[in-house]
């Protein structure tokens, strides 16, 4: 799933395609070898995760920002207007089926467990007061930041939201493209 969103975004925020997954197969892979080669081939060389601090406070801070976008420029007070008002879109598509679904793929991106150990060996000092500490800030702001994007994705398009809600916008926009270049940042960032 990640090479092939890799595959989606990166052409289009370099300009070789206007609509995502419109290029050709192999000019996709060539941008995907390219950066990965470039970017996270280096970035997942290190052997202790503290050397990687600066890209996490970039990836985090492209997160943030790609909420704000979301935010600012989903139409959620048009597309909630147009279905009879908030009360109205809470009644009729609280309880939906896609919920559940998605419910599993953020508990999953929530507990990557498999970084624990190399987390918790990257601290200086590490007592579980420093450990308790890290763990909770990391995922109530995880928490925090997909509930938010999530909820103002999905109310800017209701049951026209799509799995990348980034699709969702015009995809010639100088601000979808900014908001996949965040996107494809905070995911090379974040993979090593």
């Amino acid at each position: 799933m990640v090479v092939n969103f890799f595959g989606s975004i990166q052409p289009v925020v370099l300009g070789l395609e206007e609509i995502p997954g419109e290029g050709s197969f192999a000019e996709r892979e060539f941008v995907m070898f390219i950066t990965s080669v470039v970017i996270m081939l280096p970035l997942s060389m290190f052997r202790d995760l503290s050397t990687l601090s600066w890209t996490s406070f970039v990836s985090v801070f492209c997160d943030v920002l790609l909420v704000l976008f979301i935010l600012m420029f989903s139409p959620i007070r048009e597309t909630v207007g147009d279905a009879g008002g908030l009360g109205d879109v809470l009644k009729e598509q609280a309880v939906n089926p896609g919920f559940f679904i998605g419910f599993g793929v953020l508990t999953l991106a929530m507990m990557c467990q498999h970084y624990a150990f190399l987390v918790a060996g990257s601290l200086s000092n590490l007592t579980t007061t420093r450990w308790a500490a890290v763990t909770k800030s990391s995922v109530t702001i995880s928490f925090f930041l997909c509930a938010v994007l999530g909820i103002a994705g999905y109310l800017g398009f209701l049951s026209e939201t799509k799995g990348d809600v980034l699709n969702n916008f015009d995809p010639t926009s100088l601000e979808a493209t900014v908001a996949r270049g965040l996107l494809a940042a905070t995911m090379f960032l974040t993979y090593p």
